[in-house]
C-alpha cells in the first residue's frame, strides 16, 4: 500500500514539474525579444529559400513529442507550410517518445557562399547568438 502511495506522489512531482517547465517555456516564448527573433529567423530562411532555388524535394520525417500541447503547436506550424511540400516530404507525427529523424533530398542552386551570408547574419543578431551559442536561459 505503501509504494503505491509513494508512486502516485512521484507521479504527481513529475507532473507539476512539467508543468512548470511548461510555464517557464510559455513565459519565454511571450517576450518580445523572442517573438522578433523568431520573425528574424525565419525571413532569413526564406530569404536564404528564395536564393536557393529548390527545384526538387522529396523525403520524409518523423517527429514525436510527448507532450500533446506542444505536439499541437508544432503541428499548427508545420500546417502553414505543408500545402507546399504536401507531395514532395511526407511528414509522419507521433504521440507517445520523443524523438526526430527524417531523410531529405533537396535539388536546386544551393551556393556555399548563401549559406555563409544566412549563418553571418544570423550570427549577427544578439538574441539569435545569446541563444544558440550559450544555450538560452539556463546555459544548457
Amino acid at each position: 500500500m505503501r509504494d503505491t502511495i509513494n508512486k502516485w506522489i512521484d507521479f504527481f512531482r513529475d507532473k507539476v514539474r512539467s508543468l512548470k517547465e511548461i510555464q517557464v517555456l510559455l513565459k519565454e516564448l511571450g517576450k518580445d525579444e523572442t517573438r522578433e527573433m523568431i520573425a528574424f529567423v525565419l525571413m532569413e530562411g526564406l530569404r536564404f529559400l528564395k536564393t536557393c532555388r529548390i527545384r526538387k524535394a522529396k523525403g520524409s520525417i518523423y517527429f514525436s513529442i510527448e507532450d500533446p500541447a506542444t505536439m499541437g503547436q508544432v503541428l499548427e506550424g508545420v500546417a502553414l507550410v505543408y500545402p507546399f511540400i504536401q507531395d514532395k516530404i511526407t511528414l509522419v507525427p507521433e504521440f507517445g517518445d520523443s524523438y526526430y529523424y527524417g531523410d531529405i533530398r533537396l535539388e536546386g542552386k544551393i551556393r556555399l557562399i548563401h549559406l555563409l551570408i544566412l549563418l553571418i547574419r544570423l550570427l549577427r543578431n544578439r538574441a539569435f547568438r545569446r541563444l544558440v551559442l550559450k544555450g538560452g536561459k539556463h546555459g544548457k
